[in-house]
């Protein structure tokens, strides 16, 4: 599994003569001695250093939230590299485009959960492994009432061919359907979605099972259900994403999250998470078919051939 890197062009000794060779190993020497102290910061009124994390936008129990409290766990198990770090949040709460803002300004935020794209690689620095287990990859149908027929006779990525979804005009799943040779139906205005679907715009409205424990009782007055024999699986995952320059805390997160893994603490935090939980519940992939797809706009490091990072 790929860690931080010190970038080809911080040290390069092909040009340089032996004696200045020297000093910049030196400097390198003493560069890394310095990555614990700075892999966490110092603040006014904690006890130990912290890091500070943006809230979920409108979050009702932010204690119980899954990253947040993932976090704690991957600082916990990196203590013994890089010492005592505490996860606070900000005390501001603030949609996602500014927390990505002051991030990418290094500004009230060390760390961001984001969803993969090659677009914030380059924007930011990623912690290189699945958060979720590539939950977010896995997508349920909305559709109308009495329309259950339709869809259980569909036995390929063809049968749904001859069917409409609708998304997010600006979703990297809308981008990922197209690619697929799904027809889909977009609006701005994403809130419409599920009456747009209700008033026959489009067939179906691929949805994570997340979001659908929280969603289905605000639609309950919707001639829509949830159906209930197919799956949409593509690789497609939230990752922890830092500042570009903060590859010592990109390796701490790193380091940690990969222990976790490999320990099984892990699985034990993500299926006991009751967020997790209900989302499975809501998924029931025993019983349902699922229906790949191909994600052609995923960095090159996502680990997709390692099946211990993913639930299918």
């Amino acid at each position: 599994m790929p860690v931080w890197r010190i970038p080809a062009k911080v040290f390069d000794c092909s040009r340089l003569s032996l004696y200045r060779c020297f000093r910049c190993l030196m400097v390198l020497f003493l560069v890394l001695q310095g990555i614990t102290a700075l892999a966490c910061e110092q603040k006014p009124g904690y006890a130990e250093p912290v890091l500070v994390f943006p809230p979920k936008f409108k979050a009702k129990d932010r204690e119980q939230e899954y990253t947040f409290n993932l976090i704690r766990l991957i600082l916990a198990k990196s203590i013994d590299k890089y010492g005592p770090c505490n996860v606070v949040y900000m005390d501001t709460n603030i949609p996602l485009n500014r927390a990505e803002l002051y991030l990418e300004k290094n500004q009230r935020v060390h760390v961001v959960s984001l969803t993969v794209t090659r677009d914030r690689d380059k924007r930011f620095l990623p912690v290189r492994l699945p958060l979720s287990r590539g939950l977010r990859g896995l997508r349920l149908l909305l559709i109308r009432e009495s329309e259950q027929p339709l869809y259980s006779a569909v036995r390929s990525l063809d049968g749904l061919r001859a069917l409409t979804a609708g998304q997010g005009a600006n979703w990297v799943d809308t981008q990922i359907l197209r690619q697929n040779g799904l027809s889909v139906i977009t609006t701005d205005n994403v809130n419409s979605l599920a009456g747009m679907l209700a008033s026959r715009r489009f067939d179906y409205f691929p949805r994570g099972s997340r979001e659908l424990v929280s969603e289905m009782p605000i639609y309950q007055n919707l001639p829509i259900v949830l159906e209930s024999d197919l799956v949409l699986s593509y690789p497609n995952l939230t990752a922890l994403y830092v500042h570009r320059e903060n590859y010592a805390l990109a390796h701490r997160l790193e380091y940690g999250l990969e222990r976790a893994y490999d320990d099984g603490s892990f699985d034990q935090f993500f299926y006991a998470h009751h967020s997790v939980e209900a989302a499975l519940k809501y998924m029931d992939l025993e019983n349902r078919r699922v229906l790949h797809l191909c994600n052609p706009y995923l960095p090159p490091w996502v680990p997709i051939q390692k099946a211990n990072y993913w639930l299918v």
